[in-house]
């Protein structure tokens, strides 16, 4: 037999296990509810990226960006992780950061993190050049003698041939023209690419030494045909007109040059890239459209002539990596841009 107070107190345990469980059941579902949420039931909508050259200098520093995430709007954790830039890791939707002063290929992560969603993140690779470090540039001659561009500072190897000096680098000014993609590390490599009008300033001459000043240095001028000419001269040994093919001068003005252990120019046992005159001819490829496209980086070098083909078009000669010739050819002198070799009387 129970006694009434032993009745109320078994009740009063039974109450409290009941309430204590259904507490437990609940905090559980819960849990449960919002791992799910959080690994794979509640998505971010939209897509996370952010923008970084494809290549970069060693210790150029750079600002990121992420975007792309639309829902939610708060809440929002970004995370950088860029192992071997400085600082390696760090916080915040925007970042600026500075690359390895070490050459080589090297990855940024970017991750987004919020409590109540699923994370996401990102990655580009990034290779990292330094062209004063053979190392990592290297496979061009160099200039018997070296002129410095008041107007920047840059300095620039020439050399004689035949009759004349001739950059053994494209023109990288900057206070016209493009770089290739807007790339600035591209740049320091292949140099910048200008319009026919932006590299000889509208003007076309004739005669040896006597091209337009243009965009080159003081002293320094836009080859003309018969500068052209006068180089196919020396390379081939005898005389070759400007609308000649120039067979097998393409591979004797060409560089093998490597980057980061990587040949520049695309592969074809079509061009050798002998170099012999030290002219150092590079794929830095073309833009068009009034610079809404950039193509043929690895592919293609093209420099302009002071010449005009006709009142609409300029004329320029070219390289191709699957032909050993330097041929001719002519494009819009506002709507396409090109590369700029600078030249002068030997002096």
């Amino acid at each position: 037999m129970f006694f009434k107070s032993d009745l109320n107190t078994k009740m009063r345990k039974h109450t409290i296990f009941t309430t204590l469980l259904i507490l437990t059941i609940t905090a559980f579902a819960s849990s449960c509810k919002k791992d799910k949420d959080a690994d794979s039931g509640n998505y971010m909508t939209g897509s996370i990226s952010f923008y970084v050259p494809n290549y970069l200098i060693a210790s150029q520093e750079v600002e990121l960006n992420a975007t792309g995430i639309t829902s939610p709007t708060t809440g929002l954790l970004y995370t950088w992780t860029a192992t071997g830039f400085a600082p390696d890791s760090l916080t915040g939707q925007s970042a600026t950061i500075t690359a390895p002063s070490a050459f080589g290929e090297y990855t940024l992560f970017v991750t987004v993190t919020h409590d109540d969603y699923s994370t996401v993140s990102t990655s580009r690779k990034v290779v990292v050049i330094n062209p004063s470090d053979e190392g990592s540039f290297s496979g061009t001659m160099p200039g018997q003698n070296t002129i410095t561009d008041s107007r920047d500072g840059r300095v620039y190897p020439y050399r004689k041939i035949g009759n004349l000096d001739w950059f053994a680098s494209n023109l990288k000014w900057n206070g016209a023209g493009k770089q290739y993609d807007s790339v600035r590390a591209l740049n320091e490599i292949y140099g910048t690419l200008y319009t026919w009008m932006e590299a000889t300033g509208g003007a076309t001459a004739t005669g040896l030494g006597s091209g337009p000043q243009g965009i080159c240095p003081d002293g320094w001028r836009i080859p003309t045909r018969e500068d052209w000419e006068d180089l196919a001269l020396a390379i081939n040994g005898s005389p070759l007109s400007f609308e000649n093919e120039w067979k097998g001068l393409g591979q004797k003005a060409a560089a093998n040059a490597m980057l980061n252990g990587k040949s520049v120019w695309k592969y074809s046992p079509e061009n050798t890239k002998t170099n012999n005159a030290g002219w150092n001819a590079l794929p830095a490829g073309s833009s068009s459209n009034y610079y809404k496209s950039f193509a043929n980086i690895t592919e293609f070098g093209f420099w302009w002539s002071a010449s005009l083909k006709d009142n609409n078009n300029g004329e320029y000669r070219f390289i191709h990596f699957n032909s050993s010739n330097f041929p001719y050819n002519y494009a819009g002198k506002d709507f396409f841009a090109a590369s700029v070799r600078c030249v002068r009387i030997a002096q």
